[in-house]
């Protein structure tokens, strides 16, 4: 409805009047008169409508919206009427009127300063009926959207022309929603009244009418409509930052669903002078969801305008808001800082390092850092700028050096740079024990002196120790190395006197491939105990150990096979294993057969009948009164406890047969000269080996203290079609 308002006040003047109030006293107002008497009046299309009002003061007229356009049509005359003129008329013609004029005409007073109650109004409700047009507004190919909440009221506005057209409500496809008096009320003037919406009344609904055997429709589509705000941004929500005269310019985002309608404002620090400029639209292309933007312009940026800018977003009961605040700046500058201290420390083998400064400036300057002087993401490819911090990606020992950041600002002229410089510590590493490709310790000689070394690097230079972990006398089956909680290692220093003797103990730098190094020395003055020595390497960043396993050994190699002799038939076998008891266990004494070209293993003696001394365990194999079938391939075999191989060492043993004693050289005679020397040799052979007698003139020779006669023994080796070599002792004799 749209409201005309009367020239009341020169209305007063020329008729020398004032606003009446009814009396002196304020008594209230009489309601305005309108000509035509009633709620409604029905006139016919084409025809003109007079509306008189006469009231006690000024008013104005509202009418339908249609009407209000018409200014061809209306005309309104104002006079002075009554009894002197004191009474305010006036007159509204519309000429031929239309369907659409259809609506309520009111008067009504002026607003009264003495009247507390609402303004006083007469009005009635003008049909007009057209046969042709049943309806006000005709929806009859697009329809009309009606918003809709569940739960209240709904006004379906098929209005029409006729208080006495019948029309009918339908939902599509097929339900008719019949008035009940109470959920859904029919009035002329309004359309169907749904007083508690549902869901069901969502969707596509038809008003009809029949006049003179004409249907005629008008649609409406509801449309249910939500206040859900799913997100409220900002393009800035960090601070911004402007030069005094540049244009700001914000832009605010609001994301609903399909069926939500947002309210956007903003609030501002010098929003009283409106320097503001608001442009909004809506983009619809989402097929999910609904975007609303609402950009805030302001130019030539002032002091005043630096503070807090909100965006609020509204719908319905629902309320999002953001802010960012703007700060204002005379000119560009650049301060650039330290975050913590000049030198800086980090770890070789981190994953990232970040090397930042605490920089302020506007507007943003362009950044470079420099390593010792050059591009540093020139330099490496690991290296990465993030804003004022530059990522140093896989640290290594070689990322130690002078960084340098530039900072420009060219086209104000603002340079500024800062240098830092960085650390990188390197955790100990001992060089021996990543060159050792041994699997099992070494075996050091008993009573032999001994040099071991640890080469160790790290950054700061790591400092060396060793420590002596003694050896459980009590070993079985379990490795020397394989300490348990309770067993402790000592400390030692030249002057230790826990394990073997210490001679010394030295620590130099050494050049290392190109790396200054600390190497340290322990002499081991006189191998006797075993055990494990631990040096450790240790700086600021971490520790490392390295176990150097000293197993004392009286067995040459740490395993040897004896044979006491080769025996003859009917004489013992005797062979001895003897294992270092703290690189072997399972010692075993097995006798090698070729059966069906296979070689079979017998096991003819274990380790549980060994011998266990201090540095070595000896498995004995004696066989008694050997026969000829005993000889063969005899092997020890022993378990590594570091590498789990068995290890084989084996002996041929060949019986051999009794064979009578026999000269191998008959006696010749001698002459000798007086006070001379001579030498007899006697060459014989025999198995088992023959016992040698000499005599003189069929008495036996033996030897006594003081005598010009002695004996000379010696080996010959006697070569014969047997496969072995015999071995033969000699007894001589020889005059002095």
């Amino acid at each position: 409805m749209v409201s005309y308002w009367d020239t009341g006040v020169l209305l007063c003047a020329l008729l020398s009047c004032l606003i009446l109030t009814g009396s002196s006293s304020g008594s209230k107002l009489k309601d305005p008169e309108l000509s035509l008497k009633g709620t409604q009046h029905v006139m016919q299309a084409g025809q003109t409508l007079h509306l008189q009002c006469r009231g006690e003061a000024a008013h104005k007229w509202s009418l339908p919206e249609m009407v209000s356009k018409e200014s061809e049509r209306l005309s309104i005359t104002k006079s002075a009427c009554g009894r002197n003129g004191k009474q305010f008329c006036s007159t509204l013609t519309l000429n031929t009127a239309q369907a659409n004029h259809t609506g309520f005409y009111s008067c009504k007073y002026l607003a009264v300063p003495t009247s507390k109650k609402k303004e006083t109004e007469s009005a009635i409700y003008i049909f007009i009926s057209d046969t042709g047009r049943p309806f006000i507004e005709m929806y009859s190919e697009i329809p009309e959207i009606i918003h809709m909440t569940e739960g209240r009221e709904l006004v379906i506005p098929c209005r029409v022309t006729s208080p006495n057209i019948t029309v009918t409500l339908k939902k599509f496809p097929l339900d008719t929603l019949i008035p009940d008096g109470k959920r859904i009320i029919w009035d002329s003037r309004k359309g169907f009244i749904i007083s508690n919406a549902t869901y069901k009344e969502i969707g596509l609904l038809t008003c009809e009418a029949t006049v003179n055997g004409h249907l005629y429709k008008t649609n409406y589509l509801t449309h249910r409509q939500t206040n859900t705000i799913i997100d409220v941004q900002i393009s800035t929500p960090r601070p911004v930052k402007l030069l005094r005269g540049h244009t700001l310019v914000l832009n605010c985002t609001a994301t609903t669903p399909l069926n939500t309608r947002v309210q956007m404002t903003w609030s501002y620090p010098d929003e009283k002078n409106k320097r503001a400029s608001v442009r909004r639209r809506i983009d619809q292309s989402n097929s999910h969801a609904n975007i609303f933007y609402s950009v805030l312009t302001i130019d030539k940026m002032q002091n005043e305008d630096k503070g807090l800018y909100t965006c609020r977003v509204r719908s319905g009961p629902s309320f999002k808001s953001v802010n960012t605040s703007v700060h204002i700046y005379d000119k560009a500058f650049i301060t650039v800082k330290h975050r913590k201290q000049q030198v800086l420390e980090t770890v070789a083998g981190k994953r990232s390092y970040r090397l930042s400064m605490k920089v302020k400036a506007f507007p943003s300057p362009e950044v470079v850092w420099l390593k010792d002087g050059l591009p540093a993401t020139e330099k490496s490819a690991r290296y990465l700028t993030r804003g004022y911090s530059l990522i140093i990606k896989d640290v290594t020992e070689e990322d130690a050096g002078n960084y340098t950041i530039l900072l420009s600002i060219k086209q104000s002229n603002v340079f500024k740079n800062l240098t830092a410089t960085l650390i990188v510590n390197v955790k100990p590493q001992i060089y021996e024990k990543a060159v050792s490709s041994f699997p099992d310790p070494a075996l050091y000689p008993l009573g032999s002196r001994q040099i071991l070394t640890c080469t160790a690097y790290g950054i700061p230079q790591p400092t060396i120790k060793w420590f002596w972990h003694p050896c459980n006398h009590n070993h079985s089956e379990a490795r020397c190395d394989f300490c348990s909680n309770n067993e402790e290692s000592f400390i030692l220093d030249a002057d230790s006197n826990m394990g073997n003797r210490i001679e010394s103990i030295t620590q130099r730098m050494a050049v290392i491939e190109g790396k200054n190094k600390t190497a340290s020395t322990l002499v081991v003055a006189d191998s006797r105990i075993s055990g494990i020595y631990i040096c450790i390497a240790s700086n600021k960043v971490g520790t490392v150990g390295r176990n150097i396993s000293f197993y004392i050994t009286d067995v040459p190699n740490g395993f040897h096979v004896n044979l006491e002799k080769m025996p003859t038939e009917g004489e013992d076998l005797k062979l001895s294993c003897t294992v270092n008891k703290f690189l072997y266990r399972d010692v075993t004494w097995i006798l090698l057969r070729t059966v069906n070209n296979r070689t079979m293993h017998y096991s003819i003696s274990k380790q549980k009948m060994a011998i266990t001394k201090e540095h070595s365990i000896t498995l004995n194999l004696t066989i008694l009164n050997v026969s000829l079938e005993d000889s063969g391939t005899y092997a020890c075999r022993a378990r590594n406890v570091y590498t789990g191989e068995e290890i084989l060492q084996k002996k041929e043993i060949t019986i051999r047969d009794q064979e009578a004693p026999y000269l191998l050289r008959n006696l010749s005679d001698h002459t000798v000269a007086i006070s001379s020397s001579t030498t007899l040799d006697c060459h014989a052979n025999g198995v088992p080996e023959p016992q040698i007698t000499w005599f003189k003139n069929n008495h036996k020779i033996q030897q006594e203290p003081g005598k010009r006669l002695f004996f000379l023994a010696f080996i010959i080796s006697h070569l014969s079609s047997a496969p072995f070599s015999l071995n033969i002792p000699v007894t001589c004799f020889q005059y002095v």
